[in-house]
Parts: C-alpha cells; structure tokens; sequence
C-alpha cells in the first residue's frame, strides 16, 4: 500500500504529538526473509515469434517466463561447463517440457 505525501506528514505529526502509541514489549510479526537471492535485471532482445515460444513454453509449464528463462540458461551454462549439479527442480521442469514438447530421449 502506498502512503500519499499528505498521509505520511499526517502520521509523522500525530507520532510526534503523541497521538501514536506502541509498546515495546508487543510482539511484532518482521517481514518474511527473502527465500533466493537478490534478482539482477538481464535485458535480451529476442524475435517477437522467439518471445512469444517462450511465454507459451512459460504458460504450459506453469510458471512465470523469467523463471523459465533463468532455468534454461542455468542448465545451458551447467552443460557448457560439464558440471553436473544442477538443482533438482530445474531438472525436473527441463525433463517435464522435454516430454511435452516431444523432445524427450
């Protein structure tokens, strides 16, 4: 929710009148802690057919495009580099579209 200018100096005036209240001894619910590491923006500048193979792709699999591109280049660079860990559900969703795709070995 976003506080407009007005509301924000009208809720620091009344915390500063005292019309605001806490105690320190209420217990307070933190926000959660973020469950991956921070995101870094990656632009990509595709075909608008490749684009729209991808949100497809992203669609019958369920998740976000974003997703499903940072799965293909974690496996791409996984391959390129012969390492073989790669995390377990990145595997699985690269299996699942391989058999739906009919790519499958």
């Amino acid at each position: 929710m976003r506080y407009s200018d007005d509301q924000l100096s009208a809720a620091a005036a009344a915390f500063a009148d005292g019309q605001v209240t806490y105690h320190e001894s209420r217990p307070v619910a933190l926000p959660p802690v973020p469950e991956t590491e921070p995101m870094v923006p990656l632009g990509v500048r595709v075909p608008p057919a490749l684009a729209q193979r991808v949100r497809d792709a992203a669609d019958q699999a369920g998740v976000p495009y974003s997703q499903l591109v940072r799965e293909w280049i974690e496996l791409g660079l996984t391959e390129m580099a012969g390492d073989l860990t790669v995390s377990v559900a990145v595997l699985r969703r690269a299996i699942a579209h391989a058999a739906q795709s009919g790519h499958a070995a």
